[in-house]
C-alpha cells in the first residue's frame, strides 16, 4: 500500500498520498528488524518521502528523520555495493538542506564528503556521473559562500563545466547545469570584476530560461537567477534596458510564489533591491515606496533563524538609508543603523552576508558621524578573524585571499579612535589587525602551561588541535577533479577550524582565561616600549598618525597631514622605480635622496620633534618603527634633510622595526641563556654559485671574517649548501649568518627563498616557518631582498626577515632591496667586530642594532652610494 501510494504522489502531485505513503512506511519499518532483508530499502523509501515532506512543510523533525534513515541505509551499502552512490548522494543533499536551514558548517563538511565519494564511484562512463558533479558543484559553492575562498569557487566553476559538457541540448537535466554554472560565474564575476563571467552568465541563464517555457515548474529558479545577472550587469554599464528586465523577470518570479508559498523571500528581496536602483536612476517614488514595501514583508516572513536574515537585514537598510537621505528623517537613519548592526552579528547567516551589512554599517555610520562605528569597525574585525579561521586554507591560499581583498578596515579603525582620543584602544586594533596570517600561526604555537595547571585534558586536547592545525595551514593539498583520488583537504581542514574554535570557547568559560588568545590589552602592549619608544605609523585616508609608546605616561599623538595614503603609494613608486632599475649612481642618488626627504617632512619629522622636545630620548637611543599599509615599504630609518650640515634620523637614534608590538615582546620574553657554551655557536650559509644565479666572489671573504671569531662556527657551503643540512643547522644554532643570494616572490611572498645549490634545494620562507629555532638569537641575511615585503599586503610583513622572527630568532638583520656584493664582507667584518668588543662569553644579540649601525657609518664614511646603505635594516630586539 504504501509503494503505491507513494508511486502514486509521484505521477498526481496529490499532499495526501505522499503523507499515507510515508504513514505506511513507518509501519512497515517497525516490521522490519535489523536483519530484516527489506528494511534497507524501507529506510530508503522513507528517507526520500520525508527528504520531499520537509520541502513541502519546511518541517526541521522531517529532514531530521530523513538524515537520521539515510545514514542507517548507508551502513548496508558497503564500499562496493552498487547502491551505494545513489545513497551517498540523497544524504549529501539532506545534509545540504540540513546546512542551509541551521547554517552548521559539520553538516555542509559532511555533505561534500559524501558528494565526493558518489563521484568517485561513477567515473566517466558513468550515466549518473552529471548528477554527481553537479551535486559536488554546489555544495562546495554554498563552502565558498561561507568562507570565501576562492578555491573553493573555482572548483565548483569546474565540476558545473564537466556536469553541462555531459548534458546535451536535448538532456532533460541540461537545465540545471546551465542554471548553476551560470550562478557560480556570476559569483567569480564578483571576484574578479571580469565581464566575461558575466556575459557567459546571462548566456547561460537565457539559454535555461528557453527550457522553462511559462508553467514549467523550474521557471521561477531561472527568471530569479537571470534577474540578478542582469541587475549585476546594469551595475557594469548602466544600461537602463538590463534593468528593467530584471525588474520583470523578478516580477514575474514573485507571481509565482503567492503570500504563504515557500520560496517568496528571494524574489522580495532581488525586486525590492531592483527597484531602488531604478528609483536612483529616474527618481519615481512609486519604485522607492515598493522597494522598502517588499524588504518588509521579506523581513516579517524571515524571522530569527532563518539562514538569509542577514541578507534581508541589509537591504532594508540600504533602503531605509536611502529613504532618510531623500527625507531627512533620522529615524530611518538609526533603524538602518539597527538592521545593519543585527546582521552582521547574525551568527546563522553566511559570514559573507554578514560582512556586506557590516561594511554598509561602517559607511553609514562614517557618513552620519554615528557612535556606533567604533562597534562597527569592531565587528568587521571579528569578521575578518572568522572568516580566516573557518576558510581554513593552507597559508600561501589565504594569503590569495587577503591580496584579492586589500581592505584599510583596521587602518581606518585605528584612526576613528585616535580621533576620539582613545590612543590605548587605537593601538589595540592597529596590532590586532596586522600579521593575521603570523598571528594565526602563532596561536597555534602558544605556550599552555597555565593552562595545563588548571586543565590537563583541555590544554591536550587543544594542543593536539593546534599541532593539526598547524600541519594543516603550512601544507599543500587539495582535490583532483574527475575520478582520480580526490581529498577533501579543506573540509578536514574547516572541520578541524569549528573544533579547535569550540574548544577555544571551552578554556575561555574558564575562571582567568577569559582573554585567551583575545585581543591584547594595551597595558601588555606598552611593555614592548620598556627598552626604548615604540613609533606606531597608521596611514588612512581618513587621517594619519603617528602614535608614540614608551616606557612611563599616555601614548602620544602625532598628526602627520602630508603622509596620505596616496602619498605614500607615490613615494613606495617612485622607490621601487630607484631601487630595482639600472638608474646611474647619480640620478639613482638624487631621486633617493628625494624620496628620503619627502619620508623625513611627511613622517619622521614631526615624530622626532616629539622624542627630542618631548620625551627628551637622547643621541643614539634605540627606537623602534611598526608600520602600518605601504608605508611598511619606506626606509622610514634613513630618513632625513641631506643637506651638508643637518642631520639625518640615522645621526640622531638607532632604529629597530618590529612587525607587531606582541612579537617584539616575544623576542625579548624569550632571551634565553646559552647552552653548552659561553660564546655563540655560529652557522655560516654560504653559496656563491648557485645554479643559475650570479656569482657572488665576496662571500669567501665574509666566511673568512666570520671564521676568525672568537666562537664556535660551522661553515656549510659549495656542494654541501642544500635545504636539509641547513634547516638542521638551524636547529643546532645560537647564530646563523646568510651569504648568498636572496628572492621575494613577487606574487607569491612565501615562496621567497635564499639561493642554495640548486634550484631544487633553495630554502622558501614557508620552510623556514614550517621549522621552530627555540635557541636561535641572532641571524644576519647577507643577502638580497631578505626584508622586501610584499605589496600586495604590506600589513602581513611576508618576507624571510619576518620569518626568521617568526620560528624563534630574536634579532634579525636583513636587506629592502638588492645588496652590493663587495659590502657583505665590510658590515661582516664592522658588524661583528662591535659584538665580540667585549669578548666571546658577552656577545648578545641585543647589541645587533647597535652593531648595524657602527657598520653603516662606515659604509657611508667611504661615501658609497646612498641606495647600498640604506638597504640595510634591524628588526627584533
Amino acid at each position: 500500500m504504501g509503494s503505491a501510494l507513494g508511486a502514486r504522489y509521484k505521477q498526481t502531485g496529490r499532499i495526501d498520498d505522499l503523507v499515507q505513503h510515508i504513514h505506511h512506511q513507518q509501519e512497515a519499518l517497525l516490521l522490519c528488524t535489523i536483519e530484516h532483508p527489506l528494511r534497507p530499502s524501507t529506510l530508503h523509501s522513507l528517507g526520500i518521502a520525508l527528504q520531499t515532506r520537509f520541502d513541502q512543510t519546511g518541517d526541521a523533525a522531517h529532514l531530521g528523520m530523513s538524515i537520521k534513515y539515510q545514514q542507517e541505509v548507508l551502513s548496508f551499502c558497503p564500499t562496493d555495493h552498487p547502491g551505494r552512490s545513489s545513497v551517498l548522494n540523497n544524504l549529501g543533499i539532506a545534509l545540504q538542506k540540513q546546512f542551509d536551514r541551521t547554517g552548521g558548517p559539520g553538516d555542509l563538511g559532511m555533505s561534500i564528503e559524501y558528494h565526493q565519494e558518489a563521484l568517485l564511484l561513477r567515473p566517466i562512463d558513468h550515466p549518473g556521473r552529471s548528477g554527481a558533479l553537479n551535486n559536488l558543484g554546489i555544495a562546495i559553492h554554498k563552502r565558498f559562500d561561507q568562507t570565501g575562498d576562492p578555491a573553493d569557487l573555482n572548483m565548483s566553476i569546474e565540476y558545473h563545466k564537466e556536469a553541462l559538457a555531459l548534458r546535451p541540448l536535448n538532456h532533460p537535466s541540461r537545465s540545471s547545469a546551465l542554471n548553476n554554472l551560470g550562478i557560480a560565474l556570476q559569483k567569480r564575476f564578483h571576484l574578479t570584476n571580469d565581464a566575461t563571467n558575466l556575459d557567459m552568465s546571462i548566456k547561460y541563464h537565457e539559454e535555461d530560461l528557453l527550457l522553462h517555457p511559462i508553467g514549467h515548474p523550474g521557471r521561477s529558479a531561472t527568471l530569479n537567477s537571470l534577474g540578478i545577472a542582469l541587475h549585476k550587469r546594469f551595475d557594469q554599464t548602466r544600461d537602463a534596458a538590463d534593468l528593467d528586465a530584471s525588474i520583470e523577470y523578478h516580477q514575474e518570479d514573485l507571481l509565482l510564489h503567492p503570500i504563504g508559498r515557500p520560496g517568496r523571500s528571494l524574489p522580495l528581496n532581488n525586486l525590492g533591491i531592483a527597484l531602488r536602483k531604478r528609483f536612483d536612476q529616474m527618481g519615481d517614488p512609486a519604485d522607492f515606496e515598493m522597494s522598502i514595501k517588499y524588504h518588509q514583508e521579506d523581513l516579517s516572513i524571515c524571522p530569527i533563524g532563518h539562514p538569509n536574515r542577514a541578507l534581508i537585514l541589509n537591504s532594508l537598510g540600504l533602503s531605509l538609508e536611502a529613504q532618510s537621505r531623500r527625507k531627512g528623517d533620522m529615524a530611518d537613519f538609526e533603524d538602518c543603523i539597527r538592521y545593519y548592526r543585527e546582521g552582521s552579528e547574525y551568527v546563522l547567516s553566511s559570514l559573507s552576508h554578514r560582512q556586506v551589512a557590516c561594511n554598509n554599517w561602517i559607511k553609514a555610520a562614517r557618513r552620519y558621524r554615528s557612535e556606533s562605528l567604533g562597534d562597527a569597525y569592531k565587528s568587521s574585525l571579528d569578521l575578518l578573524d572568522r572568516s580566516l579561521l573557518l576558510a581554513a586554507s593552507t597559508l600561501p591560499d589565504t594569503h590569495s585571499r587577503l591580496r584579492g581583498n586589500r581592505e584599510t578596515v583596521t587602518e581606518d579603525a585605528t584612526s576613528d579612535a585616535i580621533g576620539k582620543h582613545e590612543l590605548a584602544r587605537a593601538v589595540e586594533i592597529s596590532e590586532r589587525g596586522r600579521a593575521l596570517l603570523f598571528t594565526q600561526l602563532g596561536n597555534y604555537r602558544t605556550p599552555l602551561y597555565e593552562l595545563q595547571a588548571v586543565d590537563n585534558k583541555l590544554a591536550d586536547r587543544f594542543r593536539e588541535l593546534s599541532t593539526s592545525m598547524e600541519e594543516s595551514s603550512l601544507s599543500g593539498g587539495g582535490g583532483k577533479i574527475g575520478g582520480g583520488a580526490m581529498t577533501d583537504h579543506v573540509g578536514r581542514r574547516q572541520r578541524l577550524a569549528v573544533e579547535w574554535d569550540r574548544t577555544l570557547q571551552a578554556i575561555r568559560e574558564l575562571n582567568g582565561f577569559e582573554n585567551f588568545l583575545g585581543v591584547t590589552p594595551f597595558t601588555q602592549l606598552r611593555r614592548a616600549a620598556n627598552n626604548g619608544p615604540v613609533i606606531l605609523v597608521n596611514i588612512s585616508q581618513y587621517g594619519s598618525n603617528a602614535i608614540i609608546i614608551h616606557k612611563t605616561g599616555e601614548p602620544i599623538s602625532v598628526t602627520l597631514p602630508e603622509a596620505t595614503p596616496t602619498a605614500i603609494e607615490a613615494l613606495v613608486r617612485t622607490l621601487r622605480q630607484t631601487t630595482g632599475t639600472s638608474l646611474g649612481e647619480k640620478e639613482s642618488y638624487k631621486i633617493l635622496e628625494t624620496v628620503l626627504r619627502d619620508i623625513w617632512t611627511k613622517i619622521v619629522e614631526p615624530v622626532v620633534f616629539q622624542l627630542e622636545n618631548m620625551l627628551k630620548v637622547r643621541r643614539w637611543s634605540r627606537i623602534w618603527w611598526i608600520t602600518t599599509s605601504l608605508a611598511s615599504l619606506l626606509p622610514l630609518h634613513a630618513a632625513g634633510v641631506y643637506v651638508s650640515g643637518g642631520r639625518n634620523l640615522p645621526d640622531r637614534f638607532v632604529s629597530s622595526y618590529a612587525i607587531t608590538l606582541s612579537s617584539l615582546l616575544r623576542s625579548r620574553a624569550g632571551h634565553p641563556r646559552r647552552k653548552n657554551s659561553l660564546s655563540p655557536r655560529i652557522l655560516v650559509v654560504a653559496q656563491s654559485g648557485a645554479e643559475g644565479e650570479q656569482q657572488l666572489p665576496m662571500v669567501h671573504h665574509e666566511v673568512v671574517i666570520i671564521r676568525s671569531l672568537p666562537a664556535e662556527v660551522t661553515v656549510i657551503e659549495g656542494d654541501d649548501c642544500t635545504r636539509d643540512p641547513v634547516l638542521t643547522g638551524l636547529m643546532e644554532t645560537d647564530w646563523v649568518h646568510f651569504a648568498c643570494h636572496g628572492k621575494q616572490h613577487p606574487t607569491e611572498p612565501f615562496q621567497s627563498h635564499f639561493s642554495l645549490l640548486t634550484r631544487d634545494t633553495s630554502l622558501t620562507l614557508l620552510d623556514i616557518i614550517k621549522t621552530g629555532l627555540p635557541q636561535g638569537e641572532l641571524a644576519v641575511l647577507s643577502a638580497c631582498h631578505s626584508a622586501a615585503g610584499d605589496e600586495s599586503t604590506p600589513d602581513e610583513g611576508i618576507h624571510l626577515t619576518a620569518g626568521v622572527l617568526f620560528t624563534g630568532f630574536r634579532s634579525v638583520i636583513g636587506t629592502m632591496w638588492a645588496m652590493a656584493d663587495e659590502d657583505g664582507p665590510v658590515i661582516a667584518e664592522e658588524f661583528y667586530k662591535y659584538m665580540f668588543r667585549r669578548g666571546p662569553e658577552a656577545a648578545d644579540c641585543r647589541d645587533a642594532a647597535d652593531g648595524l649601525a657602527k657598520a653603516i657609518r662606515v659604509l657611508r664614511r667611504r661615501k658609497v652610494p646612498l641606495e647600498r646603505w640604506v638597504n640595510f635594516v634591524h628588526y627584533g630586539i
